[in-house]
């Protein structure tokens, strides 16, 4: 789907019943800055707002997302290809979503690790620095805190 043609299109529809963006939006309870957004491209109405902005608009949902008039004798193909293209949409989504996850999962496990590491550093150089056990366990469990209390803080 292009959001574009599908923007442009909208702003067609709303033009032919003589409406301005304003009113467009209070029909449809939201701002005119969402109808705006719409019309350039810049975003797609969500699953809820489809029905009722195609009603006002004198479309169907069908047109709205083709972002052109269907003839009727084309509407059938049209609508199982719309069907197909939500459909990819909608895998595409998932896979983002996957990915999200797994970047989240890898960043989760290099945070530990670079926490561990910063805390084992500490300790060797404070051990060298100061030839104590003591003193490098103490800089390590510091450092380990510090690095802790900088992740909760930002």
């Amino acid at each position: 789907m292009d959001q574009i043609k599908i923007g442009q299109f909208i702003a067609q529809c709303r033009r032919e019943k003589n409406m301005t963006q304003r009113q467009l939006a209070e029909e449809l309870g939201i701002s005119d800055k969402t109808i705006s957004k719409w019309e350039t491209g810049k975003g797609l109405p969500e699953a809820g707002f489809m029905t009722p902005l195609s009603e006002v608009l004198g479309i169907t949902v069908n047109e709205l997302l083709a972002g052109e008039r269907i003839p009727e004798a084309e509407y059938q193909e049209r609508a199982e290809e719309t069907m197909v293209a939500l459909a990819e949409m909608k895998a595409e989504v998932e896979n983002v979503k996957k990915n999200v996850a797994s970047m989240k999962h890898r960043l989760e496990h290099s945070a530990e690790k670079g926490i561990t590491f910063g805390a084992v550093l500490a300790m060797v150089i404070s051990y060298h620095a100061y030839s104590s056990i003591g003193w490098a366990i103490l800089h390590g469990i510091l450092g380990w805190f510090y690095v802790i209390y900088y992740i909760i803080k930002y």
